[in-house]
């Protein structure tokens, strides 16, 4: 059944109005009309079957016939902190980690990661990394839109780490599976992988300082996205509902 992601505040009472966009969606892609259902999810964990319907005037809204109740998020809260990545790359790293189950992911700028222009420029990019978000939980069926965040400096995000807290370092000789044993993540994971270049010594230092957990994926050198999916892949297998 086609799914259509609409924000929590504007699911008021039995009935959902469509902007422009999501009606254009409703005829020109999916080729529905009056009658034909469709499932919204709200990415704050409701969903609900909805009717297509049609106003005297000609415009079409949604009338809510059930609200469901699926259970298709992790019981883990994960954050994802990345360090920047170029273009497709960081995109890659959202609709994936997004699919993956993850809560909250922040963009980051570290030491070794390439520049970004500041002010409109940086805004407008945030801005499709959030559409990125909404569509892959929308395909992967998910209720729960990530919080992307706006562009964070690594130590802003250090002194946020909730929970258990975890960086990746291919200078690392402590393997994966040694570090994941020392942890509970029921109270929250934080998980923090660096750019293409990967973090500085300073930088995995200052991550210790705060709390961070180092640990290496082995003996070849991953590149960062396949890195960041990697480890968020083997946490939900481990901690999580994946497999």
């Amino acid at each position: 059944m086609p799914r259509l992601y609409v924000p929590k505040e504007r699911i008021k009472g039995e009935q959902i109005s469509l902007q422009s966009r999501e009606a254009r969606y409703m005829h020109k892609v999916l080729r529905l009309g009056p009658g034909d259902e469709v499932t919204v999810f709200d990415g704050e964990g409701g969903e609900y079957l909805a009717e297509l319907s049609e106003e005297y005037q000609g415009g079409i809204y949604l009338s809510i016939k059930e609200e469901l109740s699926p259970q298709r998020e992790s019981p883990l809260r994960i954050t994802v902190g990345q360090g920047l990545l170029k273009g497709e790359k960081m995109k890659l790293v959202i609709q994936k980690a997004t699919e993956l189950g993850a809560n909250r992911i922040v963009p980051i700028v570290t030491s070794r990661s390439i520049p970004i222009l500041e002010g409109e420029r940086e805004s407008l990019r945030v801005q499709r990394w959030r559409r990125i978000a909404e569509e892959a939980a929308r395909q992967c069926g998910r209720t729960v839109v990530p919080q992307v965040e706006t562009i964070h400096a690594l130590e802003d995000f250090l002194v946020q780490g909730q929970g258990a807290a975890l960086i990746l370092w291919e200078g690392e000789p402590t393997p994966l599976r040694e570090v994941l044993g020392k942890i509970d993540p029921s109270p929250g994971l934080t998980l923090l992988v660096g750019p293409e270049g990967g973090f500085s010594e300073e930088e995995v230092l200052s991550a210790q300082n705060h709390g961070f957990l180092v640990a290496g994926l082995g003996q070849r050198v991953l590149r960062a996205e396949t890195a960041a999916l990697g480890l968020l892949s083997i946490v939900q297998y481990v901690f999580g509902d994946l497999g």
